[in-house]
């Protein structure tokens, strides 16, 4: 068995990273524009007076939180021009990375806060909607309580791989993007199980709203 022959993930090949030109390109097209777009929206909120000031906390917040996915997007072209032409090479040691598995975690930490960010900006809006005269609103210390709760949960998904070894095994160097929710044979229950109630959990927002 060559050990050297990187998985078989449908975005890698034997000499890239990025199997064609159209995800080396893009690669860097949408890492420019979440990273510079959601930058000019925190800029642009910055200078807007509004009244609403926790309604602008948690955009914001969620500019960061997508922000840090474009950084993602930024590492993995980096990393893909780097290994350019001799992938097959470098795959293993890659997939088993430091580096790799940092970079999955950057992107499991802008994914999973994302979403619970997003979640709870749609239920403070119905709760304002559906109850219009109960005087409810969220203060600005409730607001940012609120922020620092659902950052806590994001870092603490992304990090219990990396607590429990011996069940996750290599859970963000499965693939040569080191994204962890793709599936496969050599997945271990534990991963697996996690990978599923995630992706439960990221689809449940969108069915319910």
């Amino acid at each position: 068995m060559d050990l050297t022959q990187p998985n078989t993930d449908g975005i890698s090949s034997f000499e890239n990273l990025l199997a064609n030109i159209i995800l080396r390109v893009f690669v860097w097209v949408i890492a420019c524009v979440i990273c510079f777009g959601n930058l000019f929206v925190i800029c642009m909120r910055s200078f807007v007076v509004t009244e609403n000031s926790q309604h602008i906390m948690a955009i914001k917040s969620l500019c960061c939180a997508d922000g840090l996915m474009g950084i993602y997007l930024f590492f993995i072209g980096a990393f893909d021009l780097k290994f350019s032409g001799e992938y097959n090479k470098h795959a293993q040691v890659w997939m088993a990375s430091i580096q790799c598995q940092l970079v999955g975690s950057l992107a499991m930490l802008s994914s999973e806060v994302s979403v619970l960010l997003l979640t709870y900006m749609t239920l403070e809006k119905y709760l304002c909607i559906v109850f219009p005269f109960s005087h409810y609103g969220a203060g600005k210390k409730r607001t940012l309580s609120m922020l620092v709760v659902i950052w806590l949960l994001g870092f603490s998904l992304t990090l219990v791989p990396f607590w429990c070894k011996e069940s996750f095994g290599d859970y963000y160097g499965r693939n040569g993007v080191c994204f962890p929710l793709q599936s496969d044979e050599t997945e271990r229950p534990g991963a697996r199980g996690y990978s599923t109630g995630i992706f439960l959990g990221k689809e449940s927002p969108g069915h319910g709203a």
